[in-house]
């Protein structure tokens, strides 16, 4: 081989590495800003999801499902009761139209 071409075989060695070279280094540098984004959005969950008081997350949720069913069970007596309130007012307004009935058709017959 001639030395003028070794020395084009050496030069487009080291064009097609400065090349690579600068494609990887552009791929790393994406991959750090990747990683800030990745990071910052992680640190944002974490920050929405970290327990910031005394008590444990878990145990104040398990204390409002409790409540939550006293509200439900209270609920459910409070229309049971107003069923019955419902039972109750429409049997006394059957007997207070028969009363009313039973009136009207006494005074009817005993009216001069």
């Amino acid at each position: 081989m001639s030395p003028d071409v070794q020395v084009a075989i050496v030069s487009a060695g080291g064009m097609v590495t400065a090349a690579l070279v600068g494609v990887l280094v552009e791929l790393v540098r994406r991959q750090g800003t990747a990683l800030a984004e990745v990071r910052e959005h992680a640190q944002e969950a974490r920050d929405q999801v970290s327990n910031t008081h005394t008590t444990n997350l878990r145990d104040d949720l398990d204390r409002v499902i409790a409540g939550l069913d006293r509200v439900l069970d209270g609920q459910a007596e409070h229309s049971r009761d107003i069923r019955e309130l419902r039972a109750e007012l429409s049997h006394e307004r059957i007997e207070r139209l028969a009363v009313s009935e039973r009136l009207d058709t006494h005074i009817s017959t005993t009216a001069p």
